[in-house]
């Protein structure tokens, strides 16, 4: 196939998750290609454990909202317009801050992280972060997550912390 693969937010074959707390969206890319480019919507507070992927570097760029951002021993506040590149192999994590969702667009290398999510998510009928959210078992979710390249080592960030972090920026 040698033709663009454009996407549009009317497009019907876009598909979409309730991932966990989450809304994704999955954007189309060519059939040649590895990348793999997922539009999220985060509540205010949702923060997955410390975790770290092997054989995937996690980036982003964020559309809206704000975030503290944990990447190493880096601590980092960021919001609309700022890309984040974390590499392999790093323990990182994140809490969305503020008062409005966050929405960000993630572009990687492989599947590893949307097969994560297909895994645990449910199909979103609407294109809104779920009124309900469901997450799985611990043990279950452990066991996905293995399975595609997330490994978590830690909690996730506590609001006290980000309060911290947010008093020191100013």
């Amino acid at each position: 196939m040698k033709t663009a693969v454009v996407d549009s937010p009317e497009n019907e074959e876009m598909l979409a998750w309730w991932f966990l707390d989450t809304l994704v969206v999955e954007h189309r890319c060519a059939p040649e290609m590895d990348t793999v480019v997922l539009e999220m919507t985060l509540p205010v507070g949702s923060a997955p454990a410390l975790h770290v992927h092997d054989d995937l570097d996690d980036t982003w760029y964020i559309l809206e909202g704000q975030m503290v951002v944990r990447c190493g021993d880096e601590v980092l506040v960021v919001g609309a317009g700022h890309w984040v590149s974390m590499p392999r192999g790093v323990p990182h994590s994140f809490r969305v801050v503020g008062e409005r969702e966050a929405r960000i667009l993630l572009v990687h290398d492989n599947a590893s992280f949307r097969d994560f999510v297909r895994g645990v998510s449910t199909p979103a009928t609407a294109r809104v972060v779920p009124s309900d959210p469901t997450f799985p078992a611990m043990d279950e979710l452990a066991r996905v997550a293995a399975a595609h390249d997330l490994r978590p080592v830690g909690p996730p960030m506590s609001a006290e912390d980000c309060v911290t972090v947010l008093a020191g920026t100013s």
